[in-house]
């Protein structure tokens, strides 16, 4: 199946969804620039509404999610190549989200290695600003999760500004913190998966490592439960603590 057709299947399935007319049009590519910045501020509002900050973490759904990217600065040029994400209730999966993204710029040799994705993997992948009007209707149904996730919400965010002049105004959590909260501090996902004995076969892959975190993340909700800590509230309020 190529890219293109992986793309219609998305759109399809959001439109089964109920995704909101407006999203609709501008994923299809019918509508204009100014109709799409309505479309993800809305969706951003709509999440913003949803979080139950009382509600009991068992019944909040959380995104995990992952990018591979060629460097770590968005200011500086470095660009997004995969993007994956996971909805997840309870720690059980909910739904799944992959795809490559074909970058402006060749990528540098030592991200094809560590990644192992190259120039032909990305060649009819389709580009970041179309990416987007699929990932964020996917992410912006839960709060995020992810190790060191600010590294990723900081590329989510230029690239919303960068082609919609929109600003990235959804909850997020880091796991790295929340690890040392309930255990100890763990620098890295390696260290959090050599903790908790998690295997990850297709590290530093954008699915691979949300497969991984899923795992660690239902772990951690057990955890998180065993220390009194039940709402979104409490989590941020042990993690401001700690």
């Amino acid at each position: 199946m190529n890219e293109r057709h992986r793309f219609w299947q998305r759109a399809l399935r959001l439109l089964s969804l109920g995704v909101p007319r407006e999203a609709s049009s501008a994923l299809l590519g019918n509508d204009h620039s100014l109709q799409q910045e309505r479309w993800l501020r809305s969706l951003q509002k709509e999440n913003g509404r949803s979080v139950d900050w009382h509600g009991r973490l068992p019944d909040i759904p959380f995104v995990i999610m992952d990018m591979e990217t060629t460097g770590f600065s968005p200011q500086q040029g470095d660009e997004i190549l995969a993007m994956a994400a996971a909805k997840t209730v309870n720690g059980l999966v909910t739904g799944t989200y992959m795809t490559l993204v074909k970058p402006e710029k060749p990528i540098p040799e030592h991200i094809s290695d560590l990644t192992g994705i190259t120039a032909k993997d990305v060649m009819f992948a389709p580009p970041l600003a179309e990416a987007l009007r699929t990932f964020v209707p996917f992410i912006a149904t839960g709060v995020l999760v992810g190790y060191h996730i600010g590294h990723d919400v900081s590329f989510l965010r230029h690239a919303l500004w960068h082609h919609y002049r929109q600003r990235w105004s959804g909850r997020f959590i880091d796991m790295q913190p929340m690890v040392g909260l309930v255990r100890h501090p763990c620098p890295t996902l390696d260290d959090a998966l050599a903790c908790y004995g998690i295997d990850c076969p297709r590290r530093h892959t954008a699915d691979g490592d949300v497969e991984a975190m899923v795992k660690l993340w239902a772990i951690l909700l057990g955890e998180l439960h065993e220390l009194g800590i039940e709402t979104l509230h409490d989590l941020y309020a042990a993690l401001s603590r700690h």
